[in-house]
């Protein structure tokens, strides 16, 4: 793995993990529910990446966040690495389909993100009273949502002007073909 792609890998959990953190301070209309602002570097690792790195920045984004808060393999830790994984898999299908932008592939991701965390809650507490928020939950998944690809495309614009380089544009020099670095 090259030392820039680690780099930004590294950088994107990390930051991830913060705002996962910061998160907890941000009040929010449900119990347990967030307005999943940290999925913001996954849906940067969307744009990036192949389907086996934007799972592992989701993976390592929802283990480190857990981990700060104190909550690692606990029912929500569980809940949002399950969540986490799961919607980032369907965001890079959905991206590569071409068929929606980055607020269409958000969404759905978002969308993707509430029910499977909360199959996994019921599945662990084993009562199915816990899908009872989730019309509540997939309502208010839109805003941040909407605003993670908002964000993502600031990023990936800034970077671009910053930088003097497309960080979306296709890496033609590597072994590690079909890579957006």
């Amino acid at each position: 793995m090259k030392s820039q792609k680690l780099a930004l890998i590294s950088s994107l959990a990390s930051f991830g993990a913060v705002v996962y953190f910061l998160e907890t301070f941000i009040p929010f209309p449900l119990p347990f529910g967030r307005w999943g602002l940290s999925n913001l570097v996954v849906l940067i690792a969307v744009t990036l990446f192949d389907w086996g790195t934007v799972l592992m920045v989701a993976l390592l984004k929802s283990v480190l966040g857990s981990l700060i808060t104190g909550r690692l393999f606990n029912v929500i830790s569980l809940m949002s690495i399950a969540g986490s994984t799961t919607s980032a898999l369907v965001e890079v299908l959905v991206y590569r389909t071409f068929i929606f932008g980055l607020v269409g592939v958000s969404i759905i991701g978002s969308v993707v993100n509430n029910i499977t965390q909360s199959m996994i809650g019921a599945l662990l507490i084993k009562s199915w009273t816990f899908l009872v928020v989730l019309p509540q939950m997939l309502i208010f998944g839109v805003p941040g949502a909407i605003l993670n690809a908002y964000l993502t495309e600031r990023v990936v614009k800034r970077a671009k002007n910053s930088f003097g380089f497309d960080i979306t544009k296709k890496n033609t020099n590597t072994e590690n073909d079909g890579e957006r670095v």
